[in-house]
């Protein structure tokens, strides 16, 4: 082979797009806000946050009348489906499969297997000082 055609290799092999389910993946790692809810289509009635990180784990943080409960677990993200385990208080556990409706830098929309769709927007995250 050629030294031409050996980096002619070199620079497709490195130039190749990243594939979707990695592009999502690295996507949906951050906080994330409830900001409509087509089960409450007035306002959400209670504020949740939802925290995805690089490893698969996940915390959600509901707040209901100054009332803040928190539920840990575990999701993951396949063939546009964030599927996703929760444990809280007591004996509360839920396994559940979200169709991703729309996945950009800061937007976040998922349907449940009820059709329930869910909007939240990415919380941005302020930069240290130095």
């Amino acid at each position: 082979m050629t030294a031409t055609a050996v980096l002619c290799v070199v620079l497709a092999a490195t130039a190749a797009p990243v594939p979707k389910e990695r592009a999502d993946a690295e996507k949906v790692v951050g906080t994330w806000r409830l900001v409509k809810s087509s089960a409450r289509p007035d306002a959400p009635a209670t504020e949740l946050t939802l925290e995805l990180t690089q490893g698969g784990k996940m915390t959600v943080r509901q707040t209901t009348n100054g009332d803040t409960f928190t539920s840990t677990g575990e999701y993951k993200l396949a063939k546009g489906e964030l599927t996703y385990t929760l444990k809280g208080p007591g004996e509360f556990e839920k396994t559940e499969p979200l169709k991703i409706k729309k996945l950009t830098e800061t937007e976040l929309q998922v349907v449940d297997p009820d059709g329930i769709q869910e909007d939240f927007e990415r919380v941005k995250t302020e930069k240290k000082q130095d």
